[in-house]
Order: C-alpha cells, then sequence, then structure tokens
C-alpha cells in the first residue's frame, strides 16, 4: 500500500476514535459519577521498522475529581477524594461506584437508581432523618427516641490501577485482574476522601476543554483526509504517465 495512503488513512481513524470517546464523555457530563475516557494513540511500524501512521490503541478511565455540587436531599453523597463506594448489584455482585445519588427503599436500604445497593447501612424503619459524617458514621433520628443512633458506617475502597477496573452496562466497576484487590478503609483516613452529605460528584468532564478536543481532531481528521486526496491524486498522475 502506498506509504501516504495508509498514513492519511489511519490518522482518519485514530481522529475518528478520538471524536468518538469525547462525544461519550460529553453525553455523559450531567451523569452522577461518570468517569471520563482518554484515548491513547500508539505507533504503526511496518516490515522495515518505518513508521506508516498511527492507530488509536485503546481507551484509559480517568478517576480525577469531578465537580460537586450542592442538593436538599439527605441522601445524596458525594466522595471528595479518593476512593469508591462498595455496592451490590441488582444480580448481586460486589461491585463500586462514585455515584452517590441514593434512595431509601421500604425496608430502609440505600438504592442507587440502577437497583445496586450501599453495603453495610441500612436506615431503621420510622426514621425521621439522617446524618453521615464525613468519616462515614451513620445516625438516624428514630421518632421516640431521645438521641439519634449510629446504625452503620460507610466504608471506602481503592485500588492498585482503578483504570484497570471494568465498567458495566449497569454503570458500575467490577474488579479485574488489572485493577488488583481493593484496599478498604475508613473515610478522612489512610489517604482516603471524606463523605459529602447533600452533595452529588458530577462527571470530571471540562466541556471546554471536551470541546477544544474535538476541534483539534476535526481540524486533524480534515488534514488526514486531505493527505489520502493528495496521494491518490499523484498516483492518478503517475498511472497516466505509464500509459
Amino acid at each position: 500500500m502506498n506509504r501516504a495512503l495508509a498514513a492519511g488513512a489511519t490518522g482518519m481513524a485514530a481522529q475518528q476514535a478520538v471524536l468518538d470517546i469525547v462525544a461519550t464523555n460529553l453525553s455523559n457530563v450531567d451523569t452522577v459519577g461518570f468517569r471520563a475516557d482518554r484515548p491513547e494513540f500508539a505507533s504503526l511500524i511496518d516490515e522495515s521498522g518505518s513508521r506508516m501512521g498511527a492507530m488509536a490503541s485503546r481507551s484509559v478511565r480517568l478517576f480525577s475529581q469531578g465537580k460537586i455540587e450542592t442538593t436538599s436531599n439527605d441522601f445524596d453523597l458525594a466522595i471528595q477524594g479518593e476512593g469508591l463506594f462498595q455496592v451490590r448489584s441488582a444480580s448481586g455482585a460486589i461491585a463500586y461506584t462514585r455515584a452517590g445519588n441514593f434512595t431509601p427503599d421500604a425496608v430502609g436500604t440505600l438504592r442507587l437508581p440502577n437497583g445496586a445497593s450501599l453495603v453495610h447501612v441500612r436506615m431503621p424503619l420510622g426514621a425521621l432523618g439522617c446524618t453521615f459524617a464525613e468519616d462515614g458514621r451513620v445516625r438516624a433520628h428514630v421518632q421516640g427516641a431521645a438521641q439519634s443512633s449510629e446504625v452503620g458506617r460507610i466504608a471506602l475502597y481503592a485500588f492498585p490501577n482503578p483504570a484497570g477496573l471494568r465498567l458495566s452496562d449497569d454503570g458500575l466497576f467490577y474488579p479485574t485482574s488489572a485493577s488488583g484487590r481493593p484496599a478498604r478503609g475508613w473515610p478522612k483516613a489512610g489517604g482516603f476522601g471524606v463523605v459529602r452529605q447533600r452533595c452529588l460528584e458530577r462527571a470530571n468532564i471540562d466541556v471546554m476543554t471536551a470541546m477544544m478536543s474535538v476541534l483539534a481532531a476535526q481540524r486533524a481528521y480534515e488534514a488526514s483526509a486531505k493527505s489520502v486526496q493528495a496521494a491518490d491524486e499523484m498516483l492518478r498522475l503517475a498511472n497516466n504517465l505509464e500509459r
């Protein structure tokens, strides 16, 4: 294959991959706890060791802090700093998430919109209110009791390589051999972040930066397309000369 054609074609494919990833990030800008992806590239090398272009080899999930917004819901929780909530998915498997838009069900279990439940915490029936301390301790106010009582404590979890976690269709992260085994700790201790009540963490996406990435990818795509057109024209002229 003509080297110029190959470089241009692979460049177009790589920039299309960038556009796809950025578009997915932007479409989830309001998704609670969403973690953005970043594309990574690799050079294509031919048998002689010469570069023939580039390709999007993979995308890496970023676990940087997202923007924390204040809400009026007692059961909205956000992690400021390192850590993940441990939940039990609707299918019963243990999973992890940064989303904290919980709602108590009929038996006091705190659930996410996808049906996953927060582990080790259950609100007592008839609870009039609750408080979530920065260190994860949960206290409930029950009718007839003079003082609130502790009903559980939220632990946080960290992985040696969080980018290796598998994102499932339910929006939860599942451990893999690449992510390593989770380390458990309490909020506000051991390098873990703090729990913020009446707060939600939005997606860790900077919209302006993402839009600039879209423009850069579009221009690079157009440049690669023009190089393909130029290479095709040169081949056409060469073929005509041979005749």
